[in-house]
């Protein structure tokens, strides 16, 4: 059985250690910063499971095969003590850093997954070991995308962890390949402020920013934010110009639509101080938003 050291932090270091338990020896964990104060209950968590905390320094000096990492937020300085694999929220080699698979959604990429990769000496540049994909439906959000992915990790990963460490697979290299590195988005990146937007990158914002995952896609509508709950593409709807944030229709479902830049899009309901609300019986035929 390999012996392994886990570094992260938060849930998905403990779905991870669930996952690899039953596979590999588990040494103990690295955390990339100390918030014991923060969050109690992961550090009761490590007490239960009889988990001890190392540094990367502290392995030079303890027999094992690797470190595999998730949700480890600080740069990893790179040794030759043993293999070091992350688990990257996003597909390489093209979407690089945090918060990658939405910004593969603000790219009109709606297949995202995540990718176990070699640590190197460039930010999510090593090597790569497998990948996992999946692509979003128009009905669906990040949120599925996610419940894909760490049922993948679950159930696939370990063996390939396996393989990585005992040499069965060999990685491929990222070099000469197009790349681009993303950035943690904020809340305020979903506030729609500007509606002179391809309706498909609406929808797309949408995935990234709905709930239960995201803080809410919302507009502003007389100093207040709304929160979009529920929007919908318009089939049949012409690709044409026109005044972007315009409303051009009431519905008797209680929707509006709202000219974008190519086409529109239905806003079908907004909630409003947690009260859900009809579009049409705030917004006139004609108003701009």
């Amino acid at each position: 059985m390999k012996r392994i050291f886990l570094a992260g932090f938060g849930q998905p270091l403990i779905d991870l250690y669930e996952s690899l338990k039953g596979r590999f020896d588990i040494v103990g964990v690295i955390l990339d910063y100390e918030r014991r104060a923060k969050f109690p209950l992961f550090y009761d968590f490590l007490a239960s499971q009889k988990l001890g905390i190392y540094s990367f320094e502290d392995r030079k000096n303890i027999v094992h095969d690797g470190t595999v990492v998730i949700n480890y937020n600080k740069i990893i300085t790179i040794d030759q003590v043993s293999p070091v694999l992350n688990i990257h929220m996003g597909l390489l080699p093209v979407y690089r850093g945090n918060n990658a698979n939405a910004w593969a959604l603000l790219n009109g990429d709606r297949t995202v997954g995540y990718t176990l990769h070699e640590v190197s000496e460039v930010l999510d540049g090593g090597a790569i070991y497998y990948t996992f994909g999946y692509e979003i439906q128009d009905h669906e959000t990040y949120f599925h995308a996610k419940n894909a992915m760490s049922s993948d990790i679950k159930t696939k990963l370990p063996s390939v962890i396996q393989d990585v460490l005992e040499g069965k697979i060999t990685g491929t290299s990222q070099e000469n390949h197009g790349f681009i590195y993303a950035a943690k988005l904020i809340p305020e990146d979903g506030i729609i402020t500007n509606w002179n937007l391809e309706t498909s990158s609406i929808v797309n914002r949408n995935m990234i920013f709905s709930r239960p995952l995201g803080t809410g896609l919302k507009l502003l509508h007389e100093g207040t934010l709304l929160e979009i709950s529920k929007l919908s593409t318009i089939p049949n709807y012409l690709n044409s110009n026109g005044i972007p944030g315009a409303v051009v229709l009431k519905n008797s479902d209680g929707s509006v639509w709202v000219k974008t830049k190519d086409t529109a899009i239905s806003l079908d309901e907004l909630v409003k101080d947690g009260q859900a609300i009809k579009p049409a019986d705030i917004f006139k035929i004609g108003q701009r938003l």
